[in-house]
C-alpha cells in the first residue's frame, strides 16, 4: 500500500500552530516559531493518520508513506491562467515552513515535480498505482478517482472515475474563489448540479459558458485550471503536464 500525504497541508498546519506573537514593548511585535515543535506535530499527525488508515482498511502488509509537496518555483496553471492564485500574492507561509519542509525531505520519502502542485503529484501517483490511499483535508480531491482519508473531517470515502469526471466538470462551472479562478459566471452550486445531473457532458459545460457570452476556449481554460492531474495528464519523459482536452 502507498499512503500519499498532502504534505503541503500538514506542514502548513503544523507551522501555523506553533507561531506565537510576542509584544516586546509598545508597538513592537514579532512572531516566534520553534521549528522543532512543528516537526514534532508533523510526526504526530502523520503517525496518527497512517494508523487510522491501516486500521480502517484492516491492512497488515507492507506500506510506504509518500509526502507530496508543491514545486515552490513554478506553477503550470499560472501559464494557462495568469490570475490563478493571484489573490495569494504577498501572503507569507507560516514561520519555519521551508525549514520544516526541508526536514521532511530528509526524514520521509518526499515527491515533487516541476511546475506541479502537491495535489497533482498525489493525483498522478494515485491513478498510476492501484494500492493507494490519499490523506488530505482538501475537498478538491473529489476530482480524483481514489481512496481517501479526509483528516479535517475524520472521514473515509472513495471516488469512482465517473464521480471524479462529474466533479471536474462541476468545478469547471463553479470555479474556486480560494484559487482565484472564476468558473462560469452566474453558475453556482445549485445550477451546476442541475445542469450536470441532466447531462454530465462537456457540451453542457460549453453551453453554460456560451449563454454567458463566453466561448468554448474560455470554458477550456477553466477546465484545465480545475483539473487535478491524473496519470494520463502527465508526460513522464518531458516531465510536463499534458493539458486536458475533452473527449468528444
Amino acid at each position: 500500500m502507498k499512503i500519499l500525504v498532502d504534505a503541503d497541508m500538514i506542514v502548513f498546519k503544523a507551522c501555523s500552530t506553533i507561531e506565537t506573537p510576542i509584544n516586546w514593548y509598545d508597538d513592537l511585535w514579532t512572531v516566534h516559531a520553534d521549528a522543532g515543535e512543528a516537526k514534532g506535530i508533523v510526526d504526530d499527525m502523520v503517525l496518527s493518520m497512517v494508523d487510522k488508515v491501516l486500521c480502517h482498511y484492516n491492512y497488515e502488509g507492507n506500506y510506504e508513506i509518500i509526502m507530496c509537496f508543491t514545486d515552490k518555483d513554478d506553477n503550470f496553471r499560472k501559464h494557462i491562467y495568469p490570475l490563478y492564485k493571484a489573490n495569494r500574492v504577498g501572503k507569507r507561509k507560516p514561520s519555519g515552513y521551508y525549514g520544516v519542509m526541508k526536514w521532511c525531505e530528509e526524514k520521509y520519502k518526499c515527491v515533487s515535480k516541476p511546475s506541479l502542485e502537491a495535489d497533482d503529484v498525489i493525483g498522478i501517483l494515485a491513478t498510476k498505482h492501484d494500492d493507494c490511499v490519499i490523506i488530505s483535508g482538501d475537498k478538491d480531491f473529489k476530482t480524483i478517482p481514489a481512496h481517501f482519508y479526509d483528516f479535517s473531517r475524520d472521514k473515509f470515502y472513495e471516488i469512482s472515475k465517473q464521480e471524479a469526471d462529474y466533479w471536474h466538470l462541476y468545478q469547471t462551472l463553479i470555479g474556486d474563489t480560494t484559487d482565484n479562478y472564476k468558473g462560469c459566471p452566474k453558475c453556482g452550486d445549485v445550477t451546476a448540479r442541475r445542469l450536470l445531473d441532466e447531462d454530465c457532458s462537456w457540451k453542457t459545460v460549453v453551453n453554460a459558458f456560451e449563454k454567458q457570452g463566453l466561448s468554448e476556449n474560455d470554458a477550456l481554460t477553466q477546465a484545465r485550471v480545475a483539473r487535478i492531474l491524473r496519470v494520463e495528464d502527465y508526460n513522464f519523459k518531458t516531465h510536463k503536464p499534458i493539458l486536458w482536452t475533452p473527449k468528444l
